[in-house]
């Protein structure tokens, strides 16, 4: 076997969003994978008909979100053609996959009508609403040479990983393919729609969307319906509708989370009967929120979070649960919830076949890139086996999981990562932390933390106070103040590794991670000189300028006892890491993608100059074009390989005597 290198990410295949017909044994999935020559990810759609081996089902580069006609014969999916996706579908008896629709912004998302004869569909336009190419070279000079030009006049008005909304916002339409794709316009700007299902008797459409006067004074959507007859729009849910299912006398099943925490509290079940106008809580007792909250840097194509057993009487969801996600079985009418899949292991995506009754599901461990595997009672066979050729060359380290105990009486799940070879001296230690913070680090494959311990580091990740899985009061424990008892449990999961471990090298520690995790790391080392190196990711640095410069900032003020910078920033001035710069005594890396809307380039730029100026300790500043925050998971490859190199060149220049 050999050693891992950064590279190696290019021969990584990850795979999602499992589908079964309706009507035969056959399953489908998304295969991801990295082109090296064009930069780029690649995805294609792959079936399995009668439990043989995988095979093509779509030829192109860009395939995704595969969705069953609803009798069985036809493949509707999402194909990106000049950097836009378009719906097309492909009969499955024989013939070529046609292109459906033609939006000039591309498709979101859609979903089939009961009887299959058409599509609703989340496409994007412009205010006009005008589908089809256009030729820029036609319009006026003026238009012409200003259509990049922004005026904005909406709080709302970008979102990291989308960009700026306009010139095309996600609109709710529907086609008619037996009617020449005649496509029908239902929404209209300056709202957002983001998923539409129609009802099962084909008489409305059940829509997530933001709407009313307030519509750009937050992220969070409802649930709205509009009748296909009179074109009516009825709010069904509030805003914090996330997942949902309709039942087929048109109840809703859906998972909502308070906006008033923004995020430090955790999604949970409801059911709403068609005309009621309260819905009901579902499981209320259940501790864990519903939904993947699991942090790795290879993502698996998303699939459904809900999934019906019987329709209207009970289904499955997915959990996340102490580093694990899984599985339940939720019965409306006992109001019980009952685990179908325990493990240490994240399940990304799954599916039920109507036809076998069968569970199929995507499922990565620590040291197991995701495959889909069937589920047994109590077992799993593997169906897939996308990244048997890397696993031949390479030995996936599995960690030592283990809970650290604080002196205040909970406990820390804590990973870690060892080099796989014999200790003749100690080994440098790597303490990441993982970004939200409402989030959480799994038992799910994690490629950073495997290539730095295959080069020797030994890799410790923990999820502290403020990680989702481990219940609401766990996560919302610093909600008012980060830097606190985040850190403390930090350091006791970070102690309790080194004392497991004695190879590790207390001496030779370093600490780093992204986003919150950029946050904690500024924080730490202007407050300890316990780390010999940093690595601080998309961070937040300074909370003042955060707050006008974030897609989502403004919203911080809730943390902030109610009061924004300009009524009184001496919370934000306190929380933030910038504060406390003249302390920093530790080697730091910075690393920042220049297109990050949520937590902004200006803020990683704050941070570098003050402390290249000071000129106390070595610093190095390194930002990425053309990416969103989320570079490290879903960015273009060469620069996620570029990043890992900066990452393991740093902390072998002051964590080790290995030459560069």
């Amino acid at each position: 076997m050999r050693q891992l290198q950064a590279e190696d990410l290019l021969n990584l295949r990850s795979v999602g969003d499992v589908r079964t017909s309706p009507t035969e044994n056959r399953l489908v999935f998304v295969e991801e994978w990295q082109d090296a020559e064009h930069n780029t990810s690649c995805q294609r759609i792959r079936t399995v008909i009668d439990g043989g081996s995988p095979i093509d089902l779509t030829q192109g580069t860009s395939d995704s979100h595969p969705r069953f006609r609803p009798d069985g014969r036809a493949l509707a999916f999402l194909r990106k053609t000049d950097s836009v996706a378009q719906v097309w579908i492909l009969p499955l008896n024989g013939g070529e996959a046609l292109c459906v629709t033609h939006y000039p912004g591309g498709v979101d998302s859609f979903s089939w009508s009961p009887d299959g004869q058409s599509l609703a569909v989340v496409g994007r336009v412009k205010r006009d609403g005008a589908i089809g190419k256009s030729d820029p070279t036609l319009l006026p000079l003026r238009e012409r040479h200003t259509s990049e030009v922004k005026v904005i006049t909406e709080l709302l008005h970008k979102f990291d990983g989308d960009g700026y909304f306009d010139p095309y916002r996600p609109n709710l339409f529907t086609v008619a393919l037996a009617d020449n794709n005649r496509s029908d316009q239902l929404t209209h700007h300056p709202y957002r729609v983001s998923e539409a299902q129609y009802m099962p008797d084909g008489s409305a459409i059940v829509f997530r969307s933001r709407r009313g006067d307030d519509y750009d004074r937050g992220s969070d959507e409802g649930l709205f319906s509009i009748d296909l007859i009179s074109h009516e729009i009825t709010e069904l849910v509030s805003p914090g509708a996330q997942a949902f299912l309709i039942a087929p006398d048109g109840s809703l099943v859906y998972s909502w989370e308070d906006p008033a925490t923004i995020g430090y509290d955790q999604p949970r079940l409801y059911t709403r009967p068609r005309g009621a106008t309260e819905a009901l809580p579902v499981a209320a007792t259940f501790e864990y929120p519903i939904g993947n909250e699991a942090i790795n840097d290879v993502l698996s194509p998303a699939g459904d979070t809900l999934v019906w057993d019987k329709p209207g009487e009970s289904l499955f969801a997915l959990i996340s649960q102490q580093g694990s996600v899984e599985i339940v079985h939720i019965s409306l009418a006992s109001d019980t919830v009952a685990k179908i899949t325990t493990g240490h292991h994240v399940i990304s995506s799954f599916a039920r076949s109507t036809t076998t009754n069968e569970l199929y599901a995507v499922i990565t461990t620590s040291s197991q890139p995701s495959e889909v595997y069937r589920l047994l009672d109590g077992d799993k066979e593997q169906v897939t086996t996308m990244n048997a050729s890397l696993t031949s060359e390479v030995s996936f380290i599995a960690p030592d999981y283990f809970q650290a105990q604080t002196s205040e009486g909970h406990s820390v799940d804590t990973w870690v990562y060892l080099p796989p070879k014999s200790y003749t001296e100690p080994v440098p230690g790597v303490v990441e932390i993982h970004g939200g913070p409402m989030a959480m680090y799994a038992h799910a494959f994690f490629f950073e933390f495997q290539l730095l311990a295959s080069q020797g580091f030994a890799v410790i990740a923990s999820n502290p106070r403020g990680s989702r899985g481990y219940g609401a009061s766990f996560c919302s424990a610093i909600f008012e103040r980060w830097g606190d008892r985040d850190w403390a449990d930090i350091e006791t999961a970070v102690d309790a590794a080194c004392e497991r471990h004695p190879e590790i090298n207390q001496d030779a520690l370093g600490v780093g991670g992204g986003s919150y995790g950029g946050y904690m790391t500024a924080w730490i080392i202007g407050h300890s000189n316990r780390y010999s190196a940093a690595v601080v990711g998309r961070p937040v640095t300074d909370w003042v300028s955060m707050v006008g410069s974030s897609d989502v900032g403004w919203d911080e003020a809730r943390r902030a006892g109610g009061k924004h910078p300009w009524e009184d920033d001496s919370w934000y001035r306190q929380q933030s890491p910038l504060t406390y710069v003249e302390q920093v005594r530790t080697p730091v890396l910075i690393e920042a993608q220049e297109g990050d809307l949520r937590c902004p380039i200006e803020q990683a730029m704050e941070y570098y100059t003050a402390i290249r100026y000071l000129n106390r300790v070595p610093v190095r500043f390194v930002r990425y074009p053309d990416e969103f925050h989320g570079m490290s998971r879903n960015g273009k490859p060469w620069n996620r390989i570029h990043r890992l190199d900066e990452i393991l060149n740093w902390y072998n220049r002051f964590l080790t005597t290995q030459p560069l």
